[in-house]
Formats: C-alpha cells, sequence, structure tokens
C-alpha cells in the first residue's frame, strides 16, 4: 500500500496511490525461489561486461501471489520494490509475480491480431506460459540487475580506468553526490527500465536451463521462447494504441518500451521480422506480423543482446542525453504509420 509507480506522471517523478489484497500461491513460488537460486548464475549470462553489474547479488524474496483485490488505475502482472536503484543497489529489492493476473489478463481465447493461423494457434496455447517465464526474467534479473557508477570526492566505485564497451574510451560519466536515475532520466527513466528490463527476459529465456525452471522441457520450452518473442512484437504493434498522435507522446510506459523493442528487431534485418501491409478477410487494409524463427538465435538473439548493452552502458553511466537520442529515435511512430 502507498504511492508507488510513477508511470502517469508525465514528469516520471510522483508516485500514484495503489493498494492490493493477495494469498501467497505456494506452488509457484516455489519456481521462484528456484529462479532466485540461480540468478547467480544466470547474471553473468547477460551481454554487459562483469564491472557493469553489481559488485554482490543480494538475493530478495520472490514470492507468487493470488490477488483478491487491487486498488489502483491498472493491475500489474509482477512487482519489483523499491522503484530507487541507489536503494537496490546498496540495500536489495523484493519481487512478487501476481500469477492470477497472468491468467485471467494474458490467456488468449479470441483469434489475436496480426498473426498467422499457425502462430494464432501457438499464442493460445503458450502465451500464459511464456509470460510467466517474462515475468519472473524482467522482475529478478531485469530491474535487480546493472550497476550505477558514482563517484563521491575522488572515490570511484568502478574500477578506475574501466574502458566504455561502446566507445572504446575511458568511462567519464557517473553519478555525482546527490544524483541518482530518477534524477537524470526524468520522463523517459521508466519507460527505459521498463525496457530495459524486456530486454534482459527476452535475452535470458533463450539461455539453456531456464524454461526448465519453470518446469517447461522439449518441444514446449522451445515453443516458449518463440512465443514470447512473438508476444513481445504483437505487444509493440499493440501498443500504439498508448501513442497520441496529437501531442506526439507515449501514454504508457511499457507500450513504449515494447514499440522499442519491435524497432530494434525490425533494425536488425536479415529477414528475422516482418511486418507487412496486407487485406484482411473484410477486405480492409490490415497488418501481418512474420518471424522467421529459425533466424532467432541467430540474428534476434544478438541485436537484443548489442541493444540491452547499450541501454545499460547508458544507465551505468548515467549518460542520459546518449540513452535519449537512442531511446527517443526508437519511439518514433511516423504519421503514416509504417
Amino acid at each position: 500500500i502507498g504511492f508507488i509507480e510513477t508511470y502517469r506522471d508525465p514528469a516520471g517523478m510522483r508516485g500514484e496511490f495503489e493498494g492490493f489484497v493477495s494469498m501467497v500461491n505456494k506452488k509457484m513460488s516455489e519456481k521462484f525461489q528456484t529462479l532466485v537460486d540461480k540468478a547467480e548464475e544466470l547474471l553473468p549470462q547477460l551481454p554487459w561486461p562483469a564491472e557493469f553489474e553489481k559488485d554482490k547479488f543480494l538475493r530478495p524474496d520472490f514470492t507468487s501471489l493470488d490477488v483478491l483485490t487491487f486498488a489502483g488505475s491498472g493491475v500489474p502482472a509482477g512487482i519489483n520494490i523499491p522503484n530507487y536503484d541507489e536503494i537496490r543497489q546498496s540495500e536489495g529489492f523484493k519481487n512478487v509475480s501476481l500469477g492470477n493476473v497472468l491468467s485471467a489478463s494474458y490467456s488468449v481465447k479470441k483469434r489475436s491480431t496480426f498473426v498467422s493461423d499457425e502462430d494464432d494457434a501457438l499464442l493460445k496455447k503458450y502465451k500464459v506460459p511464456s509470460f510467466e517465464v517474462q515475468v519472473g526474467l524482467h522482475e529478478l534479473l531485469g530491474h535487480g540487475s546493472g550497476k550505477l557508477f558514482y563517484k563521491e570526492g575522488d572515490k570511484l566505485n568502478y574500477p578506475e580506468g574501466l574502458k566504455n564497451p561502446l566507445t572504446g574510451e575511458l568511462i567519464t560519466g557517473f553519478y555525482g553526490p546527490g544524483e541518482t536515475y530518477d534524477s537524470k532520466f526524468t520522463d523517459v527513466g521508466s519507460s527505459y527500465e521498463e525496457c530495459r528490463a524486456e530486454c534482459a527476459g527476452l535475452h535470458l529465456c533463450l539461455a539453456p536451463g531456464v524454461t526448465e525452471i519453470f518446469g517447461f522441457s522439449g518441444e514446449d520450452a522451445e515453443q516458449i521462447k518463440y512465443v514470447n518473442w512473438m508476444s513481445m512484437v504483437h505487444a509493440g504493434v499493440k501498443g500504439v494504441e498508448m501513442f497520441s498522435p496529437g501531442s506526439m507522446e507515449w501514454k504508457q510506459a511499457h507500450s513504449q518500451a515494447r514499440f522499442v523493442i519491435l524497432n530494434v528487431m525490425l533494425e536488425a534485418g536479415e529477414g528475422f521480422l516482418k511486418i507487412e501491409k496486407v487485406e484482411g478477410e473484410d477486405g480492409k487494409p490490415d497488418l501481418m506480423i512474420t518471424m522467421d524463427r529459425s533466424k532467432l538465435s541467430n540474428v534476434g538473439a544478438p541485436a537484443i543482446a548489442n541493444f540491452l548493452t547499450k541501454l545499460q552502458v547508458f544507465k551505468s553511466t548515467g549518460d542520459d542525453k546518449g540513452a535519449r537520442e537512442m531511446y527517443n529515435r526508437l519511439s518514433q511512430v511516423s504519421s503514416e504509420g509504417d
């Protein structure tokens, strides 16, 4: 209970009140606890250099809850608190997954828009379990990962002489006294952080053994990986509903984040992802999303890994200018809708 999320504040600073009553889902919580137990094995598989990761992983509590009632403007699928990176880095954090929100809100009963009959069948069968995997990775190893570089006086909390993996030059950016991630990234901060956590989930869901933590192996595991990526693209297309053409602004942090990820995948090229204008069954203009799953590991995965590294380096070094230039470019929605 309290003033938590800042998504609805245009400045990205003021929290909105929310509160809920829930009970623990012990069976699902056991899976998340296994994920916590394996976190220190999985964190090194994130694409940025080890120096950009926290010095010590502070093991959080990760519980699956079934919500009885929720008071707020929206019901999330997962929660990572507190929202202050400087506290998460020094004191730790707590995760919860809202299990019945996943099953109630993300199950696919009607035909999915913009996809083939084959992909529609896969989404109906695997969207909820794939989202369970994504939420676990997003909350624990997305929001819970990465280091902020601080300088207080002559003291650095990162190795002197460390080079920026994006430029090859010495690190010159950091957070000074009194500076925080929120104070530097302000209005772009919420969406940017959600994007980083979503990319961490996409990246790590492909890692060996991750889907097995949630009880999926063999053919089911491979389908869940594909559906997780396809669901992200589908959400990116549908998320344009939350873009205001009048003000040319995004009205929802997660929608903007997923649209950015969609553009990263499109820019990967090599025919990995296509979104084409087609004629629908009703004779009206429609869209068709096509992802070449044979190129997921050798085209899609490297593109997301490279982008995720950029997101983390800009965040670690407090380079909000570089972050905004990259993020705003990928957030652009053309007037033609192309």
